[in-house]
């Protein structure tokens, strides 16, 4: 079997890693939270057809009225 196999897994760890932790800090970030609050209480509500997940992030950016 050829040396370079094994840099080429060690490379690919350290990508692999590097993608887990880019996504685990975006996932965490402050600007999330009120969409992810909101997703986590989707099961124990009752079926609203006028619920969206993406009126949220719309509201968010509006001006305060």
């Amino acid at each position: 079997m050829n040396p370079i196999w094994g840099h080429v897994a060690g490379v690919v760890t350290v990508l692999l890693m590097l993608i887990f932790i880019g996504i685990w800090i975006w996932a965490w970030r402050k600007r999330h939270k009120k969409v992810f609050d909101y997703m986590a209480k989707l099961p124990l509500q009752d079926d609203d057809p006028d619920a969206d997940v993406y009126a949220i992030q719309t509201r968010s950016k509006e001006e305060p009225r």
